[in-house]
């Protein structure tokens, strides 16, 4: 996406009293990458020029580096005051140890005028919010419009409804495959189980287990689990996949999608660009569909959020947290979107934004989540991410049952519990 010259200087800033922000600093850490430098350069002259006496530096480092870097800072007398985080256990690790501020009190007045509470969510701990997402990417199922409609085939919105329409394309023509799912590195169908497992149990019940705070003798017992598992053989029974997905690599999954041989693919908010790449961009969208006898949030979306949080040892927490609220104001992320390329929390202005339709329906259509339901392995502790992953590989192969991957799971976490 090209940039905008010249476009932070017209955004609104938050301004504070005299009393607040007469003469002080604060420091941001930010990752490097392509378009931040010249975001951060506007953002910070409009925000110093609305609030004279503040100076804002901004200090930005490689991604390996920066993980290690601000666990070290943020424990020592002088971290950052606003610093860049992944929204999950790195948040809520930073939380549980005090080292994240409760930036809650400056919500109204600022960032929650602007982001959505889906998205807040996904910084939000004990009814608190600890951060403020700006940006994320995001999963949904792309379809084939043309075959849909040149078969009488309906967007399905239920779980039932989706089964059924891997069997009705297997009944067109058995040698179609509804959906590809290129499982080679693992992580295709943990997405899938992510999504699987807010739908059945919803986020409430996952929540303690995730943590590994559930006592040991509940620990990951829900039965919900194994139920949603069964719902990853139900669709391997009703034909969704091909006959080896674990033998399938993304990018050919991929290919088989854009070159229209299947008309259905569970993919990133990124593969837009990459399926017109190979040819073909007359595709539509639809999100996970729906569990009607499901605990969870049918309003939940995939979300892998990004965004800024606040130090708990900040000497100007209000000063900080209107910062980050200038980074996601209507215009703010309209020139984040722009120049940088994320999915932005704040949909506001994106048709100004000089992206494709399926940008700007991202964008939208993630606006009006009403829970963010990160992924599994950015959740879990590594050995019971990885437990995850080797149980879905096993499911698809046969060699393991749901309640056999349920098992292996509950050991991996008590493990991990207990170590």
């Amino acid at each position: 996406m090209k940039p905008i010259i010249g476009m932070l200087a017209l955004a609104p800033t938050i301004v504070l009293c005299a009393s607040v922000a007469s003469a002080q600093e604060i420091k941001i850490w930010t990752l490097v990458q392509e378009g931040m430098p010249e975001f951060m350069e506007g953002t910070i002259s409009t925000f110093e020029a609305a609030n004279p006496g503040v100076t804002v530096v901004n200090e930005s480092f490689p991604n390996e580096a920066y993980k290690t870097q601000i666990q070290v800072a943020l424990t020592g007398s002088a971290p950052p005051d606003v610093f860049f985080n992944w929204a999950g256990e790195d948040a809520a690790r930073l939380v549980r140890d005090g080292l994240a501020a409760d930036i809650s009190a400056y919500g109204a007045s600022g960032y929650a005028k602007t982001v959505g509470e889906g998205w807040l969510s996904s910084f939000a701990f004990d009814g608190a919010n600890y951060g403020v997402p700006t940006d994320a990417v995001s999963k949904y199922f792309y379809y084939d419009p043309a075959f849909f409609s040149d078969n009488d085939l309906s967007v399905p919105e239920t779980f039932d409804e989706f089964l059924a329409t891997c069997q009705a394309i297997r009944t067109i023509d058995s040698s179609i495959v509804p959906w590809p799912l290129g499982n080679s590195e693992r992580w295709k169908l943990n997405h899938v189980i992510t999504m699987l497992n807010q739908r059945v149990l919803g986020l409430d019940a996952l929540a303690a287990d995730y943590a590994l705070t559930a006592p040991d003798d509940e620990l990951f017992t829900n039965p919900g689990y194994v139920e949603a598992w069964q719902k990853v053989v139900d669709m391997q029974d009703a034909g969704c996949f091909q006959d080896a997905p674990n033998a399938t690599s993304p990018e050919a999954s991929r290919s088989m999608f854009a070159a229209q041989v299947s008309p259905m693919i569970y993919c990133g908010t990124w593969c837009g660009n990459i399926f017109q790449a190979e040819g073909y961009e007359d595709f539509e969208m639809f999100r996970f569909p729906a569990l009607t006898d499901g605990a969870g949030d049918p309003g939940g979306q995939f979300l892998v959020p990004q965004g800024y949080m606040v130090s708990s040892k900040s000497e100007h927490p209000e000063l900080a947290a209107a910062f980050i609220s200038h980074i996601v104001s209507d215009e703010g992320a309209r020139d984040f979107a722009e120049q940088i390329g994320g999915i932005v929390s704040n949909p506001a202005l994106i048709d100004e934004v000089d992206g494709t339709r399926w940008f700007k329906f991202f964008v939208s259509d993630i606006a009006t989540a009403t829970e963010s339901v990160n992924v599994i392995d950015v959740l879990l502790d590594a050995s019971v991410a990885n437990a995850y992953l080797d149980a879905g590989v096993e499911i698809l192969n046969g060699t393991m049952t749901p309640e056999d991957a349920m098992t292996t799971i509950r050991e991996a976490a008590l493990a991990a519990k207990s170590g």
